[in-house]
């Protein structure tokens, strides 16, 4: 059975970007089937949840990780790998709360803030940071800010 990977993009990113399109490369090279999912950042990140299958993995970057871990809330996957996620206490803190309405509009933020819980299906997960984002995580890449770039896409394929 061949394995598949969903790779989404964060916020204002998309999967034609260089550096998805790298880690797609780097994927298939390790057998993997590659599927992007370009958020519409119009909609409500509920609205758009797929069905993915037990033998998947889901990667996603920033609010692009948030939208996979919806995902896997809803569906059983291999792993789930969240990059420089927006952490789950932003939907909770009311100051960061507030950056995020004045970034995205208060539906779409609501709408997430009402379906996100700290529980998945996912069989692993894994959550990266990069070092200048001052988040924890699982791992840590080193000399990274809060920016998809190849040291992240190492870790990334590493994982799979």
């Amino acid at each position: 059975m061949k394995k598949t990977l969903y790779i989404i993009p964060g916020w204002g990113e998309y999967s034609r970007y260089k550096i998805y399109q790298s880690l797609a490369v780097l994927a298939k090279k390790k057998g993997y089937s590659v599927v992007f999912y370009d958020v519409d950042w119009n909609k409500s990140l509920s609205s758009q949840i797929f069905p993915v299958k037990k033998s998947d993995v889901i990667f996603g970057f920033s609010l692009g990780a948030i939208f996979g871990h919806l995902i896997a809330q809803k569906y059983e996957c291999n792993k789930l790998i969240l990059a420089s996620m927006t952490p789950l206490y932003s939907f909770k803190d009311k100051k960061i709360k507030k950056q995020l309405v004045d970034l995205l509009g208060k539906v779409f933020i609501e709408d997430v803030a009402k379906k996100l819980t700290s529980k998945h299906w996912a069989k692993k997960q894994v959550i990266i940071y990069g070092d200048q984002e001052d988040e924890p995580g699982d791992i840590i890449i080193p000399r990274t800010g809060h920016r998809l770039n190849a040291r992240y896409n190492k870790t990334i394929i590493e994982l799979l």
